[in-house]
């Protein structure tokens, strides 16, 4: 072989290993950005109209029945939605799922007092007195993730979607994103250590009695898929083992451009 083949040869080894150490570093950033997002699990009292809004958008879940979800058996990156239309004990602390980074999604509630007792431990509340009763309208007071797909305000088709039976007041660690006519804060997302969200739409898109076919496609459509994409947001800060295998790719690749 002459040297101006041994010469070629080299240049496409070395070529060969640069592509391979931008793979192994295009591989290590995706990992560090991917949603942190396990699955989507789908219980409480009632959740039919979410079920339906969930197929619609393409969402995979799971459907635990009309029970509470037991946060024992999820983690990080778990989405739990709750379709809450009257009491569905065990009310689950969810603290602990929330901290270590999972996400909360409940619609609806209930005039049972445990219930009430249950929200109030997320979230300072109003309005507990007057059981359910109906507000036809919403309206978006704060954009972001969670209700970029909003509309800015909506009408509802059936007014019974707008049965509510709580609102919120300001809350640690909460931004209010969301009134009625009234006007009370109807939505409410909290945030918690390690990514952990809990997203509250204190109205009743879940039930699957209430609502027209435009309320579906107009508002509970657009709400889930925004409270899911908040959810999905991708961790910001790389963990310290990312760092160490984007240096070592790094380190590679010096090693071999400089030869």
């Amino acid at each position: 072989m002459t040297s101006s083949q041994d010469g070629k040869t080299e240049i496409l080894v070395e070529e060969e290993v640069v592509k391979r150490a931008l793979l192994f570093l295009t591989l290590v950033f995706s990992v560090a950005v991917m949603p942190i997002y396990a699955g989507v699990i789908v219980g409480g009292s009632s959740h039919g109209n979410l079920d339906t809004a969930l197929t619609a958008l393409g969402d995979a879940y799971t459907d635990v029945g009309n029970n509470m979800i037991d946060p024992a058996s999820y983690g990080a990156g778990d989405v739990l939605i709750l379709g809450m239309d009257g009491g569905a004990e065990p009310f689950y602390d969810y603290t602990s799922f929330l901290n270590s980074g999972g996400h909360l999604i409940v619609t609806g509630g209930s005039n049972y007092d445990p219930y009430q007792t249950w929200a109030a431990s997320y979230f300072n509340l109003t309005d507990t007195g007057s059981g359910w009763y109906t507000d036809g309208a919403w309206h978006t007071t704060v954009v972001d993730t969670a209700t970029q797909y909003l509309p800015a305000n909506y009408t509802f088709g059936d007014v019974k979607v707008t049965f509510h039976m709580l609102a919120f007041l300001p809350t640690a660690n909460t931004v209010l994103l969301g009134t009625n006519d009234e006007p009370s804060n109807i939505l409410a997302l909290r945030t918690y250590a390690n990514g952990g969200t809990f997203e509250y739409l204190a109205i009743d898109p879940g039930q699957a009695t209430y609502g027209t076919a435009g309320d579906l496609t107009n508002f509970t459509e657009p709400f889930l898929r925004g409270a899911l994409q908040e959810a999905e947001a991708p961790a910001t800060t790389p963990e310290p083992a990312t760092y160490g295998l984007f240096g070592i790719g790094v380190l590679l690749l010096a090693a071999f451009r400089r030869r």
